[in-house]
């Protein structure tokens, strides 16, 4: 399946995290089906920035639909990649021919701040706008993360989630 913008992808979290596991390339690995896997969508292919991604919170195995991935909602504000597509760590398994990020993906809302020093800027919707002051909590910053990064959050949210399951909140 081809790199399109409102694809569905499958993010691994059995594969070796350490940094160099980054330029892996998993071309010809065949990833099992009944493994835990993180979901995500392609917003927007951008080469020299990142491109921008949305994390469900549903996890699971590879056999789950669409709509059960995209319906379990965003698990964080979306974030800008790199690497995890060019060494197919991570996959596209669902096409979805009427996406529009504007809708689907709340395009015009979705913020990031550049830059915190003199001048700071802030990315709404792909427009930049020069800005005065700002609240760092509100905004975070673009930051461009490697596949192994994103798995290793992934993983802690995960073990947190659980222990919270456990403990019975």
């Amino acid at each position: 399946m081809v790199k399109k913008e409102g694809n569905i992808f499958f993010i691994p979290l059995f594969l070796p995290t350490d940094i160099k596991d980054n330029i892996k390339s998993y071309a010809r690995y065949k990833f099992p089906e009944t493994e835990t896997y993180a979901f995500g969508r392609l917003i927007e292919i951008d080469q020299s920035g990142g491109d921008l991604v949305e994390i469900f919170k549903y996890i699971g195995n590879i056999s789950a639909s669409k709509e059960m991935i995209v319906k379990s909602g965003r698990l964080f504000d979306p974030i800008h990649v790199s690497m995890g597509f060019t060494k197919k760590r991570w996959q596209f398994i669902f096409e979805d021919e009427s996406y529009d990020k504007i809708i689907n993906s709340d395009y015009k809302n979705i913020t990031f701040l550049l830059g915190i020093q003199e001048a700071p800027k802030l990315w709404q919707g792909g427009i930049v706008t020069e800005i005065t002051s700002y609240d760092t909590n509100k905004y975070n910053q673009w930051e461009v993360y490697p596949p192994t990064k994103v798995e290793n959050l992934l993983k802690t949210k995960l073990v947190h989630h659980q222990k919270q399951l456990e403990n019975g909140k």
